[in-house]
């Protein structure tokens, strides 16, 4: 459970800058809950900032789950919902986010902007049927 608490809040945590949120641009389009839906449940979202890969989540069938693996290898679970067109995922806190069509690009818009102002944008760029597991590999 600490190795979980630490995973959280040194991966996911993203320090706020006051209560300033990304907001989707004029050409963003928001992805309906409905139709984020039948885009990945059962399925693994991979997840890139700036091309290089972020992680991947598995949204689990017939509840509101999700496993996430951040690029390092470590992995928790959290409940999500969708309200007024944003997503939220509870780790250790509330991680909320619009999903949105930019073109033909898939992009998820962090609610709250790091102190260093940079955008952590994350692109969509593969949804898989396949889940994975986060359980430790054989060792000899």
């Amino acid at each position: 459970m600490l190795r979980a608490a630490i995973l959280i809040t040194i991966v996911l945590a993203q320090p706020l800058s006051g209560l300033a949120a990304d907001e989707p641009g004029p050409t963003d389009e928001p992805i309906p809950l409905a139709e984020w839906r039948a885009m990945t449940t059962g399925r693994t979202v991979y997840y890139y900032i700036d091309g290089t890969f972020f992680g991947r989540e598995f949204y689990w069938p017939e509840r509101d789950v999700v496993t996430f693996q951040h690029a390092s290898g470590q992995c928790s679970d959290a409940q999500w919902d969708y309200n007024e067109g944003v997503y939220c995922f509870y780790f250790d806190r509330a991680h909320c986010f619009a999903h949105v069509r930019r073109g033909e690009r898939i992009m998820i818009i962090p609610q709250s902007v790091p102190e260093d102002g940079l955008s952590n944008e994350q692109e969509v760029l593969q949804i898989t049927q396949a889940s994975f597991s986060c359980a430790p590999g054989l060792s000899s």
